[in-house]
């Protein structure tokens, strides 16, 4: 499967907050360290998640932001 939906359900945190943190990490797909190079054009979200779920990826939330950084 290309998304790690199984994963994707277990995650029992805010799914909106990983949401979004991993469409930042899309944006900013070429300065993430580890990044498969053969995929940039394609199985880019499913990629990112991959990442995420490994620990290869991390995002912190701050509590009280309204600003979109």
């Amino acid at each position: 499967m290309i998304i790690p939906l199984n994963r994707l359900i277990a995650f029992n945190e805010n799914r909106y907050i990983f949401t979004r943190a991993a469409m930042k990490y899309v944006d900013r797909i070429g300065n993430i360290e580890g990044y498969p190079e053969k995929d940039h054009n394609w199985k880019v979200v499913p990629n990112i998640l991959t990442m995420i779920f490994d620990d290869k990826l991390k995002f912190e939330v701050k509590e009280g932001r309204e600003t979109d950084d």
